[in-house]
């Protein structure tokens, strides 16, 4: 089922109104009662062992299993209920398809022991690899030129997927392929562009938004759907117009750390995507940024109470998992710094009493994205009931 907010309000509909096997076997002997009745102007007697009663509950269970299955299936063509293949079905309608999972990208620098006289190719697919098992290949030729020590090319993760983004600038240094007279291969980028198999939330939210893009004028919502759909990492999207005709896009990415600002060989990416004339219309100027980070800091002190005293290790390691979860739902873009939040969670973690002296009430603008700068959190003992 979809967790999209746009889709927060719309019912969950049932189409067998939640009835029961009970209900149905219930159903069913008072309609043959009722014939009966009328049939012979008695009242049938049938016992459990009855040969009747027998086919009565066989029936009922199979016409019950074949109620799920109706209700299953009629749920699977509403986008708010509908998940998998079945979402999959309801994309094609508005000319949509999942997005497919991306590999990651790096740049490696190929360097010889020495100078050569005459030029050293770096094939496609040379294979190097992190040193943790995650391999790449080339993706083009490469050659490092007479009288030259190195040369930078492209690789790409042989298995696509986030989780061979993320690593960092060195880390890719195994030459699986042997090259004469290369003695090292490192990366000098950082890996990126790794994407999972679009999720269910995402493609249900592309689909909300799909019909905005039949307008010429050039909605907000449209714009929040081209922007989605660039790339599959794109979490969360704002559309400001200062003036007429100028739009700017401000976005965020999702990778294996959560929400982060583009850089700007993305906010570049963006722009350009943006910038096409079957997109943009024709007066626009659109201009991709990058949302403007607010900090806070956590500093809170807790106790516990006496009652709870055996249970106080497990109390710290969920108090330790409120304050990440709240980090996490306060990275939001325009999400306003919440700390009366923060302490519902503390207590709800099991806390009888929390003094919180950051973060403060903060007002965040709807193109701001806040961030922890850290926690302190301090275990203040047990105090009575």
């Amino acid at each position: 089922m979809s967790n999209i907010a746009e889709l927060a309000n719309c019912p969950e509909l049932s189409f067998i109104e939640s009835m029961t096997l009970q209900e149905t076997e219930e159903q069913l002997r008072e309609l043959y009662t009722k014939y009966y009745r009328e049939a012979t102007g008695n009242e049938p007697e049938i016992g459990e062992a009855d040969p009747l009663n027998l086919l009565m509950k066989a029936f009922c269970a199979m016409e019950y299993q074949t109620m799920q299955y109706a209700d299953a299936k009629g749920r699977m063509e509403m986008l708010k209920t509908s998940t998998g293949d079945a979402l999959d079905a309801l994309a094609a309608l508005v000319g949509l398809t999942r997005k497919e999972a991306n590999r990651a990208t790096a740049t490696v620098r190929f360097t010889l022991s020495e100078a050569q006289n005459g030029a050293t190719a770096i094939p496609t697919g040379t294979r190097v690899k992190s040193e943790d098992g995650k391999y790449f290949n080339t993706v083009e030729y490469g050659e490092i030129a007479a009288g030259e020590t190195y040369t930078d090319v492209v690789v790409q993760a042989e298995e696509a997927g986030a989780d061979s983004n993320g690593i960092l600038t060195g880390g890719i240094k195994i030459l699986v392929d042997p090259i004469a007279y290369v003695a090292s291969a490192s990366n000098t980028t950082p890996s990126t562009g790794g994407l999972d198999a679009e999720d269910d939330d995402s493609l249900t939210r592309r689909i909300y938004l799909a019909p905005s893009v039949y307008s010429c004028a050039g909605p907000r919502d449209a714009y929040e759907y081209y922007a989605r759909e660039w790339r599959g990492d794109v979490a969360d999207v704002r559309i400001v117009s200062p003036l007429p005709d100028e739009v700017n896009i401000y976005f965020v990415i999702e990778d294996e750390n959560g929400l982060r600002v583009p850089n700007s060989t993305e906010l570049t990416a963006m722009a350009a995507y943006l910038d096409d004339e079957t997109i943009r219309p024709l007066c626009d100027k659109v201009t991709a940024l990058a949302p403007g980070e607010v900090g806070y800091a956590i500093t809170v002190k807790y106790w516990i109470a006496e009652s709870d005293q055996r249970s106080v290790s497990e109390i710290q390691s969920r108090i330790a998992a409120a304050v990440a979860d709240f980090q996490t739902w306060q990275r939001k873009l325009g999400r306003d710094i919440n700390p009366t939040e923060l302490i519902a969670r503390l207590r709800e973690a099991g806390a009888k009493r929390v003094t919180l002296t950051a973060p403060v009430d903060t007002v965040i603008e709807a193109t701001e994205l806040p961030k922890c700068s850290g926690a302190t959190v301090t275990y203040g003992g047990l105090e009575d009931d």
